[in-house]
């Protein structure tokens, strides 16, 4: 038991850590966003010739700068930075949801109370939480893809692939819930014997 209440409290405390670098992570987002945002609204003339800016998605390249010339226009810039914004807040705060629910699971378990009651709502919530995310960040995915090839003017077809991994993942973890309900009410039988 001690061995389990140690390891949750290091997973939480890892989890904060990481709840920590989402928050970081989406003020360095808008921060070069909005850096990108004025470098775009500067006259051409006063960038430097040497400037090459390259945005990679999907092992395609999007050219915006190439040799200190604007390879699109500025509206379609603000289209791309301002969508691919949008998707990088939504998936660092898919993460922090996931993150604050795992959290939550750790709390029983950091004081020796794995199958306390509620538990395995907690982790069928998480097992919800993994199977939205998965179709989430597929949808997102998809939008993304739209607005690169329309800004490119080069139509492609566009596949929506679902990850399987995630679908596993929540399948599993819906299993695993149920696991722990049962082991709520071997606790709940053990503690009204005693």
């Amino acid at each position: 038991m001690e061995k389990l209440c140690k390891t949750a409290r290091v997973v939480d405390i890892f989890a904060k850590i990481l709840f920590i670098f989402c928050i970081v992570a989406i003020c360095m987002l808008i921060a070069a966003n909005i850096f990108t945002a004025v470098a775009v609204s500067r006259p051409i003339e006063d960038l430097p010739k040497t400037l090459s800016v390259v945005f990679n998605f999907n092992d395609d390249n999007f050219v915006v700068f190439e040799n200190g010339q604007l390879m699109i226009s500025k509206q379609q810039f603000a289209i791309y930075v301002l969508s691919a914004s949008i998707t990088e807040v939504i998936w660092v705060v898919i993460m922090m949801i996931g993150i604050k629910l795992v959290r939550r699971m750790m709390i029983p378990m950091k004081e020796g109370r794995p199958f306390e009651e509620g538990i395995s709502e907690i982790i069928k919530k998480f097992g919800h939480f993994v199977l939205a995310a998965t179709v989430i960040c597929a949808f997102i995915h998809f939008l993304l893809d739209t607005v690169f090839i329309a800004i490119s003017a080069e139509p492609e077809p566009l596949p929506v692939s679902i990850s399987g991994s995630g679908i596993f993942a929540a399948l599993v973890i819906y299993l695993i819930s149920y696991i722990f309900r049962y082991g709520e009410e071997l606790q709940k039988q053990a503690d009204e014997t005693l």
